[in-house]
């Protein structure tokens, strides 16, 4: 039985993909910081420099999520950042290479810039405008020059804008979603960049496709293939949840370097049978639904 090894197994997207290869007839190892009493799954708790050898069986598939993903605290703590996305990444490829497994590794919109055209297929230049981007594309390259000089099964994903329920609390869904329920107003920076926002649900199906078809060197965009602002989504939310409180642009959350708008080509992914199913209304729904449940 092929073994998949998830690295950041209990993270955001981590979980979700977990929860769906545990009735998978592969058997499955999740490596973190932190473990998950609800995973009846083997679990090793680690940090990503400090996996060895022994942790990951020969031949196996490894599902390379484990990241700061965290842009905020990427450009305050430049050097943790690079040692978990860019030193953690060199370190489990080199891993793999000696034990001869195959390799997803989860990468990022961002590293696209500020497009030249949209919307933005993968062969698109990449240029990097910020820490977390240009940890990511070192990411990138580093598997990218695995692969060729390896000749190791590596697959890359460039996720636009993921979110849904037990998002990350730098979430922008989710920094609406809790000033909408507990707040009287929505603080938020810029309102005018466009993004691309795809369900977790259709995130993690894509995910599991491409684990089970890693061959040669590749990559996809996971994305909706439209884009909303960031003043609709507010909009959306709040008749949502039936509830209008004005949207008060915070000078400390405001970046200078916005990317006015991030819209993925998602033709290439589509041609191995995927695309997604669950619309932005539908989405935040659900994701809306299930916070009011935690609050």
């Amino acid at each position: 039985m092929k073994e998949i090894i998830i690295t950041g197994h209990t993270g955001f997207i981590g979980t979700f993909l977990t929860q769906k290869l545990v009735s998978s007839p592969y058997k499955i190892t999740g490596i973190s910081r932190t473990k998950q009493k609800q995973f009846n799954i083997k679990q090793k708790q680690k940090d990503l420099n400090k996996i060895t050898n022994s942790d990951i069986p020969k031949n196996s598939i490894i599902g390379h999520l484990s990241a700061n993903a965290d842009f905020a605290l990427c450009q305050k703590k430049p050097k943790e950042c690079f040692l978990t996305n860019v030193v953690g990444t060199e370190h489990l490829l080199e891993i793999a290479r000696k034990k001869d497994c195959k390799l997803l590794f989860l990468s990022t919109s961002h590293i696209y810039g500020v497009s030249r055209k949209l919307p933005i297929n993968e062969d698109h230049r990449r240029e990097a405008t910020s820490i977390y981007s240009a940890t990511k594309l070192q990411g990138e390259i580093l598997c990218e020059s695995f692969s060729k000089t390896y000749g190791m099964d590596i697959t890359m994903v460039r996720l636009f804008s993921v979110y849904g329920p037990q998002s990350p609390k730098y979430s922008l869904v989710l920094r609406i979603i809790k000033q909408l329920l507990e707040k009287n107003e929505l603080r938020l920076g810029n309102l005018f960049p466009k993004r691309d926002f795809i369900f977790i649900d259709d995130v993690v199906r894509a995910l599991i496709m491409l684990l089970k078809q890693i061959k040669g060197f590749n990559t996809f965009n996971i994305g909706s293939g439209s884009t909303t602002s960031i003043q609709t989504l507010c909009n959306k939310l709040m008749k949502l949840g039936k509830k209008t409180i004005p949207i008060i642009p915070e000078k400390t959350l405001l970046r200078k370097d916005d990317i006015p708008e991030i819209r993925s080509d998602i033709s290439k992914i589509k041609q191995l049978g995927w695309e997604p199913k669950i619309s932005l209304d539908e989405g935040l729904k659900r994701t809306l639904n299930w916070y009011k449940t935690k609050k």
